[in-house]
């Protein structure tokens, strides 16, 4: 490594630290109330009210006019003077510049837009602060910033907070890109995949210093896929569309789908239906025997034991142990050695090597030749 990057290594972890330092220490509680300090009670009371800074559910004008037996359109003049009184205080710059810089410094790591839950959900986080702490960010950002950062919300999109400079239609091509990789692979992605995919378009090429990607973060691109209605993660952190059953399971049938497809292996369906609530797709519960019915009326699954079944996409073939291994000797096309059919029906099934014994003293389906090996019967 050159002197030179060496130098901005250390550079780079050193803004890396005093920026998680910001946010460790951020406590938009705290400054609300630093703000509040000067102002009268019932003004405090309604804008912590109109909010929902007081724990609650933010209040309408009409509720809160009935307490205090004014007008909607008095308790609206109340607040909106308590909000230039706030602005108008001599330390209000200096109580604001922590919410300017932790906002723009998130939003230039995610790439300059980001959803709004998704910022709450990452300020809040690295801070390690309360969920109701969210609604006093979001009343500094929307009542008393005034920092180059934009709150939209456009048709297809969930709401969006944005630097003034990033451009919306280079957004609209990176999400337009990231469809396509979707429908082209036509399942689920990991995010270390889907950057992987991504890295090899033109999209990502033409907007890479625009959005700040590069090779290794994942952020810019994951703020991308946060902001489009489109998209959506299935709870094994998978992306893909929203609208696919494998990411926005519906059906019972897709919900055990996307389990067994996520472990990989046969499952006793007590143990589906137990994957299944644990993943919360939904709020309704899946009981065992449910998924059994659902197992035995669904060709996409393979009973391969007591109660244990697999995917048929993994090379299970349906039907009893004579089945299997009536498909075997069709597969081979040569007698084999009860040994050799031993192992290949244990491939396929969670059965005992009494089970295919028994199978194949079936005469009606196999015969033995003198060198004791088994043959289909005529």
């Amino acid at each position: 490594m050159s002197a030179e990057n060496y130098q901005n290594s250390i550079l780079d972890k050193v803004i890396a630290a005093s920026e998680e330092n910001e946010l460790a220490s951020f406590d938009p509680v705290e400054i609300v109330g630093i703000l509040f300090r000067e102002l009268p009670d019932r003004e405090q009371d309604i804008l912590r009210r109109r909010f929902g800074l007081h724990g609650k559910r933010s209040e309408t004008l009409e509720q809160i006019g009935k307490t205090y037996n004014v007008t909607r359109e008095r308790v609206r003049q109340i607040e909106n003077a308590a909000i230039k009184h706030i602005k108008g205080l001599g330390h209000f710059p200096e109580a604001m510049k922590p919410v300017d810089t932790v906002v723009i410094h998130v939003l230039e790591k995610h790439g300059g837009i980001m959803a709004e839950d998704h910022l709450l959900e990452y300020v809040l986080q690295i801070a390690n602060a309360e969920p109701s702490h969210g609604s006093h960010l979001l009343f500094l950002l929307n009542k008393l910033s005034s920092s180059q950062v934009l709150r939209e919300h456009k048709e297809g999109f969930y709401p969006v907070w944005r630097i003034e400079v990033i451009d919306w239609d280079k957004a609209d091509q990176t999400i337009d890109s990231l469809v396509s990789i979707f429908e082209n692979h036509g399942q689920p992605i990991t995010k270390d995949e889907l950057l992987n995919r991504f890295k090899q378009t033109d999209t990502y090429r033409a907007h890479r210093d625009h959005f700040g990607f590069d090779d290794e973060t994942m952020e810019p691109i994951h703020a991308h896929l946060r902001v489009s209605e489109q998209f959506k993660a299935n709870p094994f952190d998978e992306w893909g569309l929203a609208h696919w059953n494998t990411i926005t399971p519906k059906r019972m049938g897709d919900k055990i789908y996307l389990v067994m497809k996520k472990h990989s292996k046969p499952m006793h369906f007590r143990d589906i239906a137990e994957q299944i609530n644990g993943a919360q797709f939904d709020r309704k519960r899946a009981y065992p025997p449910t998924v059994h019915n659902e197992l035995i009326l669904d060709d996409r699954y393979v009973l391969v034991g007591r109660g244990i079944y697999a995917l048929k996409e993994w090379g299970f073939v349906p039907g009893v142990v004579s089945d299997v291994i009536a498909n075997i000797l069709k597969e081979k096309s040569e007698p084999l050695t009860r040994d050799e059919i031993v192992e290949a029906v244990l491939e396929q099934r969670l059965v005992k090597k009494g089970t295919v014994y028994l199978a194949l003293s079936n005469n009606s389906k196999f015969g033995k030749g003198g060198d004791g090996k088994y043959f289909l019967a005529s």
